[in-house]
């Protein structure tokens, strides 16, 4: 399976302030060893050689592929980089492996009834957001999340729990997936995945989203 001509893909760098974070990039070359994904603005650094993780969707499917840095370009926009894939692509389902950081958003949730709780960021699996409220983790809580005209609702599993600088509590959730509920919240947050970096994309470069 390859990613296709002229759709969005992202390749992963680790951060040490925003974690594990997807750069969206524009599939603009598709050969049989070696793909070019191109930059509206300029990529994290990185090495030709260096092997990373780069992810894309396909027939409704996220993959993750690892790939070797081959070649990047040194000026722009757009900025290019030549990858060659290595192995098999496998779907990405852990949510560690395809986090992207939507703190910038200004998207909110309700949990458990509180209502206008930052979204910090969002996976296939789950997402991250902050709290003023107390919860166990291991605790199942009912959420919901207005994203563009549709209000997704569900229960989400606390996974983690950490203080935030505002006094706040940042809950990593995992999606509860096993109810019809769950099918529906599935469904949103992979809409917000793979859709808000392609709105930025669009934003940078000035195309109307």
């Amino acid at each position: 399976m390859t990613p296709k001509l002229g759709t969005r893909a992202f390749l992963r760098f680790d951060s040490a302030s925003r974690g594990r974070v997807l750069e969206p990039g524009i599939v603009e070359e598709v050969a049989d060893d070696s793909w070019t994904l191109a930059f509206e603005n300029r990529h994290h650094a990185v090495e030709t050689g260096e092997e990373r993780l780069f992810y894309y969707s396909r027939l409704r499917h996220f993959y993750r592929q690892a790939v070797r840095i081959e070649s990047q370009s040194t000026d722009g926009p757009p900025f290019r980089l030549t990858l060659t894939p290595l192995g098999e692509a496998s779907e990405a389902d852990e949510r560690m492996e395809e986090r992207v950081d939507i703190s910038d958003c200004g998207l909110v949730a309700t949990l458990d009834g509180e209502p206008d709780c930052p979204i910090h960021d969002v996976s296939l699996s789950g997402l991250s957001v902050g709290s003023h409220c107390a919860h166990p983790v291991g605790r199942t809580l009912e959420l919901a999340i207005r994203f563009g005209d549709t209000e997704y609702r569900g229960e989400m599993e606390v996974r983690s729990a950490s203080p935030l600088p505002d006094g706040r509590i940042r809950y990593g959730l995992f999606g509860v997936f096993d109810v019809p509920e769950g099918r529906a919240l599935k469904n949103g947050l992979t809409r917000m995945t793979l859709e808000i970096p392609n709105q930025r994309l669009q934003q940078r470069s000035g195309t109307p989203t």
